[in-house]
């Protein structure tokens, strides 16, 4: 028979019976008094001396006092086939057995969709930052929650891919729970402690996912979260997307978020206990590997990685060690909670494009990270907001229930995210002459600039921008596409308005011929737009050409100034040389002269070469 105590009071019993120590059962009961109730710490003692875990001790010969210490013996435990913990609760009972690993669970525990907690998560107050305003909801009003406290974090860096806007938060926002909605296939579900009096309503919006071929029937259900994700492991992951980059990728992640936890379990073991104890521990509590922040930092460097749900798999294992281990109401397991929100947001982003989210974290080696084109192409249009002319974006995906919204991502600036209705979407035409204005800011401006840009470098192939592309080669296209949008943005297609006296207007139109009106680009005939869509083609070429010529030409002319200078160092080098004197014996560079024929180092090298030299010596006998 199984018991049911806590597995949080082996982590605090092991604090006073460390190398042996034995204790009376009361001192044990009190010392679960601040994390449950006296009677369940009374049947905690109980049940782990059913096990076998607490062994009984009498203290000398003549003593009657029992004392209870940790069994010794490791081999004498009778320890449970699969684990006695469920593994979404972190908590004992009756659970039913995975058929394919070893874990537990409850039924009424066990999560429709594997990739969907159904645990709350604290609200963002308090915290570096909040969630995507285009994936947050709109929290209920007047329904503040109890208030959370936490251990101070490290402020983690800022993703341009995540859309963060950082904040301050007043004391007088309340506290609360963050309320997810079932509307979005791959965001995080969290489901509400107390529900408000007035409830957001139902979205409308659902992001494009892989379809979900394995549907959680009640067959899927009999196993554990973990194999359902492994089976969907190849379902779920980017296409052409291999071990490297997927490395590359994690890598940025968990360089970003992996502070939400100071310590882990092995890290708190190694740190508090000796290696028997730590041993004992690890045979009652645990019956897979304890994975550690170092042990999944060593796994994306060795590029163990195949597919985004193996990450999110090993998340799972080392939240439920530490929830077991410190506790489901610990501050170490709240921050596990914040850690796999924001990873689970990394995953969703690098499903949806891999190449934008490599991109954003490399932001630092081009300003222009934008403009790069991805393998998975964007639609182009142009998106209206309240208060701002229609804006160049890239669709990230479409909803699929009405009415339609587009979720966009804008160019210029911090390149921010927003859900817009199908109606305030223009289609972007080959020419976007016709929506550059004077009256334009210096804002939008700069996002056609970076738009012209990315038209420009998606006649170029998306592997040359890839993860295996040269970045020196990446990097010249772009300065070749941008000089030709600088070139193209400095020839004046509008004047600006003057106003001129009736006298000059009479004048001018008196003296100069009538101006043959030029109708624009839209209203031209198909034929006329195909022959001009071949001059700029062949026109764009030949700058190309022009551009690649002129930086050989560059990078010629600065070896040829580099090899002069290093000739002129060398000839003054050798002009010192000629002007010194050397000794006429060891030819070592000499101290003093004999006569204009002979030059010495030292008075030794003299006297060795006197009876050589006598006969030609100058100098007055």
């Amino acid at each position: 028979m199984r018991s049911d105590f806590p597995p949080l009071a082996i982590r605090i019993w092991m604090h006073k019976l460390k190398k042996g120590v034995a204790l009376p059962p009361a001192t044990l009961e009190k010392c679960l008094v601040t994390k449950m109730s006296a009677e369940a710490a009374t049947l905690s003692v109980a049940n782990a001396c059913e096990r076998g875990i607490l062994v009984p001790r009498t203290e000398g010969t003549r003593s009657k006092r029992v004392s209870l210490a940790f069994c010794q013996k490791l081999n004498s435990l009778s320890i449970p086939g699969n684990d006695p913990y469920c593994y979404e609760c972190h908590l004992p009972g009756v659970l039913k057995e995975c058929p394919s690993c070893i874990r537990s669970f409850h039924e009424n525990c066990q999560r429709k969709e594997p990739e969907k907690p159904n645990y709350c998560v604290p609200s963002d107050k308090g915290q570096p930052y909040r969630l995507p305003q285009n994936e947050s909801d709109k929290e209920a009003e007047n329904n503040p929650s109890e208030e959370f406290t936490q251990s101070p974090t490290p402020e983690p860096l800022l993703d341009h891919n995540s859309n963060i806007s950082q904040g301050h938060v007043t004391s007088d926002t309340p506290d609360f729970l963050k309320h997810e909605n079932l509307e979005w296939d791959d965001d995080v579900f969290f489901v509400s402690e107390r529900k408000g009096a007035r409830q957001r309503k139902q979205a409308n919006v659902k992001d494009e996912q892989h379809p979900n071929l394995d549907s959680d029937t009640s067959s899927e259900l009999e196993y554990c979260t973990r194999c359902r994700l492994l089976k969907m492991a190849s379902l779920h992951n980017p296409p052409q997307l291999d071990k490297q980059e997927l490395a590359c990728l994690l890598k940025y992640s968990w360089g970003i978020h992996h502070s939400w936890l100071t310590t882990d379990v092995s890290k708190y073991m190694a740190k508090n206990w000796n290696d028997r104890d730590r041993a004992l521990v690890k045979r009652i509590l645990f019956k897979t590997k304890i994975l550690g922040l170092a042990d999944i930092e060593r796994s994306i460097a060795a590029k163990k990685y195949r597919y985004l749900t193996e990450f999110l798999m090993d998340l799972l294992d080392l939240q439920h060690n530490i929830a077991v281990f410190f506790g489901p109401k610990s501050v170490e397991y709240t921050a596990t909670k914040w850690l796999l929100r924001d990873v689970t947001h990394d995953i969703r982003e690098i499903r949806r494009c891999p190449d934008c989210f490599r991109y954003s974290h490399e932001a630092n080696l081009s300003s222009l990270w934008f403009a790069k084109p991805c393998l998975q192409r964007h639609e182009l249009v142009f998106a209206k907001q309240t208060g701002s002319p229609p804006w160049p974006a890239k669709v990230i995906s479409v909803s699929k229930r009405k009415p339609i919204k587009y979720d966009v991502r804008f160019f210029g600036g911090s390149h921010s995210r927003a859900l817009i209705s199908e109606r305030d979407i223009i289609p972007i035409e080959s020419d976007i002459q016709s929506h550059i204005k004077p009256k334009n800011s210096k804002a939008l401006s700069s996002a056609l600039r970076e738009l012209q840009c990315h038209m420009i470098l998606s006649h170029y192939s998306a592997s040359q921008f890839g993860f295996h592309a040269d970045p020196a080669i990446a990097e010249n296209l772009i300065q070749v596409a941008l000089s030709h949008c600088n070139e193209s943005s400095e020839t004046p297609q509008w004047t600006k308005k003057r106003k001129l006296n009736s006298s000059t207007t009479e004048a001018t139109s008196a003296n100069s011929p009538v101006p043959n009106r030029v109708l624009p680009a839209r209203r031209c005939s198909i034929a006329f737009r195909s022959e001009a869509l071949q001059e700029s083609r062949s026109s764009y070429a030949d700058s190309v050409t022009y551009q690649n010529l002129a930086s050989e030409i560059i990078q010629a002319n600065e070896e040829l100034v580099k090899c002069q200078s290093e000739l002129a160092i060398m000839r003054q080098k050798l002009d010192a040389v000629k002007r010194k004197r050397w000794c006429h014996l060891c030819l070592e560079e000499a101290a003093f002269d004999c006569c204009f024929s002979a030059s010495y180092c030292s008075g030794d090298c003299q006297r060795r070469d006197k009876r050589r030299h006598q006969t030609n010596c100058k100098v007055k006998q």
